[in-house]
């Protein structure tokens, strides 16, 4: 009886030892959607006992006691960013302005919110002692710096399937052939001109960024995130190849199949949780729907408002002639002049809209979350990307038969009504949509089950640094075996000189011979 105690009371005593770890979450990036999916986790590693400290611009409403949140204030205007998004982009030097928008996301915005005080305050003055950190790596790999500041393992959160510059650091695959970057209007492509577009773009993350942007990123980790001991930290690289794991925000199932390391751990749709009821007046408008829904948003960081006029007129003209009922998101304070069977809010409780039966299309700017949240309900949709991995996402989606994708920049009346009306009518892409979400809900783990045990496993083993592939620890030239095809090169030449040195003597000698005879 008293073995058994004891067996009871050191259980007991470990469960406590998890349940009362020091999980610091650093994301005080101004990118919402990529903070707030990620919420559900933070929330949940605090019902399960976790001090959750979150450094984020997008503080929670009723946080539970052990949920500490730190709001930084800063300004940041990303009007201009977003404007020259939606203009019409030279399809010539897509190359090149993704490169620019990469940088400014990276260098300009980084450097605006780690300079604001409250930043400031926690890097140098905060004492608390952390068991993890979590950060976001999203051309903000300097914040690895607080996995240093405290001495714990760091996980990273990644919003979008890992790109090259991430990949890199865990030596997680990323050939060229067919892992495609999730900038490229590619699909499922693995045609010459893709190819020769992909390869262009990971030459660039793996020769130009280590020369050109990493010692950017480095400058600012170097000036704004100086604490005790930072004088000996080592180099924003070689911290970032240490992470001990990374979570991903995406889904090769309903994406590209592609090859992890270990540490890659995929949680998609782990913003998707239980929806809340609606407000009144917005169910009994979906309710009363005979001929269905249609619902039009373009997410949180792109305002249609300031779209140009014609391009909003064929929008409203097109779905104001419907049948179907239209919930519109309009952030403009201008509601007048739409149509009767339009339904006009700043924001909408979207996975509510879509999992609606009434909910028939879903119009969208093709961000993971609302792929994932439409492919959730079995909805289908009509994609207009803008940027980033919108086309890519919109691109499968289109081949995997359950939407179609417009141009934003030579939309009109004609086509967009055509793809409307297909939609509405031809029921094969409602059919794919739901097989699609069969296929997205077949799995062993919730997304946030599986989150929160491999947070829980890094902080029992204080880190996961067995999970990573020691293929972190060779070059480019050794990952690529690029010195044993150089040495069996080397070989080979040596062996034909070899034998063409054997060969000439022994042809010389026979030669000798022959001519020694004849004269004789």
């Amino acid at each position: 009886m008293k073995f058994i105690s004891i067996l009871v009371f050191v259980a007991i005593h470990c469960a406590l030892e998890i349940k009362s770890s020091n999980i610091l979450v650093f994301v005080p990036s101004p990118w919402k959607s990529h903070v707030v999916s990620f919420e559900p986790l933070f929330l949940e590693l605090a019902h399960r006992g976790h001090n959750v400290t979150v450094v984020s611009s997008f503080p929670m409403k009723n946080p539970p006691s052990n949920y500490t949140q730190i709001v930084p204030k800063y300004e940041l205007d990303l009007r201009p960013i977003t404007d020259s998004i939606m203009q019409n982009r030279n399809k010539y030097l897509f190359f090149l302005e993704e490169i620019y928008i990469r940088n400014i996301f990276g260098i300009y915005v980084t450097k605006t919110y780690v300079s604001a005080p409250e930043i400031q305050k926690f890097i140098k003055e905060d004492q608390t002692k952390f068991d993890l950190v979590i950060i976001e790596s999203f051309f903000q790999d300097c914040t690895v710096a607080m996995g240093h500041k405290y001495g714990a393992p760091v996980i990273s959160i990644i919003p979008v399937a890992p790109y090259v510059s991430i990949s890199r650091h865990a030596a997680n695959p990323s050939d060229f052939s067919y892992i495609k970057d999730f900038k490229l209007n590619a699909g499922k492509s693995i045609d010459f001109q893709y190819r020769l577009l992909n390869t262009l773009f990971g030459l660039y993350s793996l020769f130009i960024e280590p020369i050109t942007y990493i010692p950017l990123l480095e400058e600012i980790m170097d000036n704004h995130f100086q604490y005790p001991g930072y004088e000996n930290r080592p180099k924003m690289t070689e911290m970032l190849e240490n992470i001990s794991l990374s979570f991903i925000d995406s889904d090769v199932s309903i994406l590209s199949p592609r090859p992890y390391v270990p540490n890659f751990i995929e949680i998609p749709g782990i913003h998707i949780q239980p929806t809340k009821e609606m407000k009144k007046t917005l169910q009994n408008f979906m309710d009363t729907a005979k001929a269905g829904v249609v619902y039009f948003n373009f997410g949180t960081l792109l305002d249609i408002s300031r779209l140009p006029k014609p391009t909003l007129e064929v929008f409203v003209n097109v779905l104001g002639r419907l049948e179907q009922k239209v919930l519109f998101k309009w952030t403009n304070n201008d509601t007048q002049g739409f149509p009767d069977n339009f339904y006009v809010d700043s924001w909408f409780p979207q996975l509510n809209i879509l999992r609606h039966p009434n909910c028939k299309l879903f119009i969208t700017h093709g961000g993971i979350h609302g792929i994932m949240e439409t492919i959730d309900a079995g909805v289908p949709f009509i994609g207009f990307p803008f940027f980033g991995d919108q086309f890519q996402n919109l691109k499968i989606s289109q081949e995997n038969g359950f939407g179609l994708i417009n141009d934003i920049h030579t939309l009109n009346e004609d086509s967009f009504e055509r793809d409307v009306k297909l939609i509405l009518t031809d029921m094969r892409f409602t059919e794919n949509a739901k097989k699609m979400s069969t296929i997205f809900h077949d799995r062993p783990m919730s997304a946030l089950d599986t989150a929160v045990y491999w947070v829980e496993y890094v902080i029992r083993h204080k880190g996961a640094h067995h999970l990573r592939s020691t293929a972190v620890k060779l070059t480019w030239y050794q990952y690529l075996l690029l010195d044993v095809i150089l040495f069996f090169i080397v070989i080979s030449l040596l062996l034909i000189y070899i034998f063409y040195f054997i060969t000439k003597c022994i042809i010389r000698s026979i030669l000798k011979l022959f001519i020694k005879q004849k004269t004789d």
